[in-house]
């Protein structure tokens, strides 16, 4: 008589994401704990230490969309330079209608809309706050756009419009956009396509010359970034992973890593992954492992 023994053909490197997510689940307190341990002292350092205060130079970013001049926006930009405009015409347009308010009632109108981004993106995980304590922090002081950036990030998979954001702004997060490419959802990626090229159109038409100069911008900008190149190919390579694999938090890490300069404040990015931390469907599921039958001689 013969025995029939069910042996599973999965490999054991097939088991080695959950054994991984296992491990995490156990420790995830004290990994936790450690996270906001390490937060708190890089802010400290950084602001007791080294002694930068973001809140001497408050607004400088801010100051740089409200100051805009639309007919020569980039008569002066430069990577690094304060208060400089960097983006896209089309986002100095947007912000137009709000050029004749004083700088600080802009600034106040900037902050609360950052501030109300920032606890909606933290909701669930409050306690993220004090891991990147030091990012949000100089991100609301200077008046950048990261928050915006991930708000976009979090809410263009179901309203893929928002992704114009991005593009007409640090431009290179558009590399999220592979998502939709790999999975094959086109609907989202011609909606987000033919809506950053409308609005390119428009605000072309309005302001040639400016458009001109932005492309000029950017192609002397181009090296001011470090190893730009390498990261972008990186940062494509892991939303490419996370697509096939259904992990929608892998985006916000690869525009992280694929913005023009990575900044300090640039971290905040990374809150985006709170709001994405669910699992979707694989972009192509693996057929269900297969059984096989094997036989073995009775023992004794």
């Amino acid at each position: 008589m013969r025995t029939a023994v069910t042996v599973s053909s999965m490999s054991p490197l097939t088991s080695l994401g959950p054994a991984a997510a296992e491990l995490i689940r156990r420790f995830a307190r004290p990994l936790r704990d450690a996270l906001i341990i390490v937060g708190l002292l890089r802010a400290f350092v950084y602001f007791a230490i080294q002694g930068i205060h973001p809140w001497t130079f408050i607004g400088i970013d801010a100051r740089a969309y409200w100051a805009v001049d639309l007919a020569h926006p980039y008569g002066a930009s430069a990577v690094g330079e304060h208060s400089t405009y960097l983006y896209s015409p089309a986002f100095a347009q947007l912000l137009s209608p709000s050029y004749g308010l004083p700088f600080e009632a802009f600034y106040l109108l900037w902050t609360v809309a950052a501030v109300l981004v920032l606890f909606w993106l933290v909701r669930p995980w409050p306690w993220a706050l004090l891991i990147l304590f030091l990012p949000w922090t100089y991100e609301l002081a200077v008046g950048q756009v990261h928050l915006f950036i991930a708000a976009a990030i979090v809410l263009g998979f179901r309203y893929p419009w928002l992704w114009a954001f991005n593009l007409l702004t640090k431009v290179t997060p558009g590399v999220g956009l592979l998502w939709f490419l790999v999975r094959r959802e086109w609907r989202p990626l011609a909606v987000a396509v033919v809506t950053t090229g409308l609005i390119a159109l428009v605000s072309f038409l309005l302001a040639p010359t400016a458009w001109f100069d932005w492309v000029g911008f950017l192609r002397g900008s181009t090296g001011s970034g470090e190893l730009l190149y390498p990261r972008l190919a990186l940062s494509a390579a892991i939303v490419v992973a996370g697509a096939l694999t259904g992990r929608r938090w892998t985006v916000p890490i690869a525009v992280w890593l694929a913005l023009p300069v990575v900044w300090i404040e640039s971290w905040v990015i990374l809150l985006a992954i709170i709001r994405l931390r669910e699992p979707v469907p694989a972009a192509f599921p693996s057929r269900p492992a297969m059984a096989r039958t094997v036989t073995t001689a009775p023992q004794g």
